[in-house]
C-alpha cells in the first residue's frame, strides 16, 4: 500500500474557495476513479492557508492510472477551469510517498484534533528511531491518551525520515497528554537510554490539524 500525503498552498484569501471545490466536486471525483481517501485538514496551529489531505493507492502503478484518469477527467478539467474563473485557487503543490512502518497500527483518522509530526533523523538514526517508537514510544502515548493514527517513511522523496499523526479529542487533552507523556519516567529512561550514543532525531516539525467538514470519518 501506498498512502500519499498532498500539501495545497493556497491563493491569499482562496483557502474557502478550495475547501468547497473539494467538499463540492473533487471528492466526488476521486470516489468516481476509486481514489482512497483518508482525511483532509487545515492547519490550526502552524503554516496557514493549507489544506493537507492523504489517499492511499495499492502500488505507484495503480496511482499513476488512477490519478491519470482523474486528471484526464473530461468533467473534472470543465469543473476546473469554471471554479478557477477568478484565478487559480492553488499557488503551490507539494507531495510526498510514504508506506506504513512494521508497527504501526491501520491508519484511522477519526479524531477531533490532530498532530502530524515529521522527525528527521540523524544520518543513520532512523532505524533507531523505529526501533524507539516500536518498543516504548507507541505504548507510551497511549498509556496517557493519545490516539495513534499512524506512521510512515517515505518511499519517494526524503529518506531518513518518520512521518506520524496523533489524534486528541482537544486542543486541551493535545497539552495534557504530551506534558505527561514528557514526564513520564520510563519515557525518559528510554529517551536516555536510546540516546546513549548521540541524538537520533535532528529535526522535528509539528503541525496542529483541524479535520475538514467534508473529511472521511473513519
Amino acid at each position: 500500500m501506498i498512502y500519499e500525503l498532498r500539501y495545497y498552498e493556497a491563493m491569499p484569501g482562496k483557502l474557502p474557495a478550495l475547501n468547497q471545490r473539494f467538499a463540492d466536486h473533487v471528492v466526488g471525483f476521486f470516489d468516481k476513479h476509486g481514489i482512497s481517501m483518508h482525511g483532509f485538514w487545515t492547519p490550526e496551529i502552524g503554516t496557514s492557508n493549507q489544506l493537507i489531505y492523504m489517499l492511499s493507492f495499492d502500488s505507484m502503478a495503480d496511482r499513476e492510472s488512477k490519478w491519470g484518469a482523474f486528471q484526464a477527467d473530461p468533467d473534472w478539467n470543465q469543473l476546473r477551469t469554471a471554479t478557477d474563473g477568478g484565478g487559480p485557487n492553488v499557488a503551490r503543490i507539494r507531495n510526498t510517498f510514504m508506506s506504513t512502518t512494521s508497527y504501526s497500527p491501520e491508519p484511522s483518522f477519526g479524531s477531533n484534533v490532530n498532530e502530524l509530526r515529521i522527525y528527521d533523523a540523524v544520518p543513520g538514526k532512523l532505524p533507531a528511531i523505529n526501533d524507539r517508537f516500536a518498543n516504548h514510544t507507541t505504548r507510551l502515548f497511549r498509556k496517557h491518551g493519545m490516539s495513534v493514527c499512524g506512521y510512515w517513511t517515505d518511499v519517494v522523496g526524503i529518506s531518513n525520515r518518520l512521518i506520524y499523526m496523533l489524534g486528541y479529542p482537544t486542543l486541551g487533552d493535545r497539552e495534557k497528554s504530551f506534558s505527561a507523556f514528557g514526564a513520564d519516567p520510563e519515557w525518559q529512561k528510554a529517551r536516555v537510554e536510546s540516546e546513549k550514543d548521540g541524538a537520533l532525531v535532528e529535526r522535528v516539525n509539528a503541525t496542529i490539524l483541524r479535520p475538514t467538514a467534508y473529511s472521511p470519518k473513519s
